[in-house]
């Protein structure tokens, strides 16, 4: 896929160092806006908007998680980033992973936020099936399930923050929404991968995350030699979103250890 058919958030002065921002689903590179501005000083931040999310153009083919990985490899190939920092949050989280798999050479560091290694179970992908059916018959039905998926009891009554989440989700068109859930049930298992890992990595998880549990944080924290973990208090899946000051204080403090 060419980058041509990405949209890409870019921020900051071209010649610092590089620091790519992936995305969680169902949103798009617009999730990361607050850690783009407060980043973007020191660093070269780049957000891409994966394939039908976002303003991207809508794909033309079936996708796969494959394809994603395709998209953002090709962009930082065809802008000649050679070496950058990148990180992923969820969906972002495995997409980090994956690539490094398939281009270990082109990551400096990996941050890895509420994600996990594995691929899904035969229950999840039916679980992806069974949202697809509750998207096509009632879009705030399901946009409803994922607020009360997604984020921590902490933050269940923080309107600021749901006003914000509904925002991002509605950049998304059910096309989008739906071809992400296939993608997501295709994806491989980088467990195996996980020891291989030779980079600085930062692993965050909010402590009330239920989509992908402290647990998996810890597996991938003992899988990775000399990776950090850290969790945020008080926060569910989406740690970024919901206590920015944290996160963003945690990923600040490794940044700077890696200069």
């Amino acid at each position: 896929m060419s980058s041509k058919a990405l949209k890409v958030h870019t921020q900051g002065k071209i010649g610092n160092p590089v620091l790519v921002f992936l995305h969680a689903f169902p949103f798009s590179g617009e999730m990361w806006k607050d850690q783009i501005n407060l980043f973007s000083e020191k660093f070269y931040c780049v957000a891409p908007d994966l394939p039908d999310f976002g303003e991207s153009d809508p794909s033309d083919q079936a996708v796969t998680f494959e394809y994603y990985v395709d998209s953002v490899l090709n962009y930082l190939k065809e802008e000649k980033i050679e070496k950058a920092i990148w990180c992923g949050l969820s969906m972002g989280g495995y997409l980090a992973l994956r690539m490094f798999e398939r281009a270990p050479d082109n990551c400096r560091a990996l941050i890895l936020c509420d994600t996990k290694a594995g691929a899904d179970s035969n229950e999840a992908k039916l679980k992806r099936w069974d949202n697809i059916q509750i998207l096509k018959r009632n879009r705030a039905e399901f946009i409803g399930i994922q607020w009360h998926a997604l984020v921590g009891e902490s933050s269940k009554n923080n309107g600021p923050l749901k006003t914000r989440f509904e925002e991002l989700i509605s950049r998304v068109t059910d096309t989008g929404i739906i071809s992400g859930l296939v993608a997501l049930a295709t994806r491989t298992d980088c467990t195996p991968g996980l020891s291989k890992i030779h980079v600085p990595v930062l692993i965050l998880v909010g402590e009330e995350d239920k989509v992908t549990p402290v647990s998996e944080s810890e597996i991938m924290t003992k899988a990775i030699v000399g990776s950090q973990l850290k969790i945020i208090a008080k926060t569910g899946h989406l740690s970024n979103l919901e206590n920015p000051q944290k996160f963003n204080d945690h990923l600040s403090d490794f940044l700077t250890s890696l200069s």
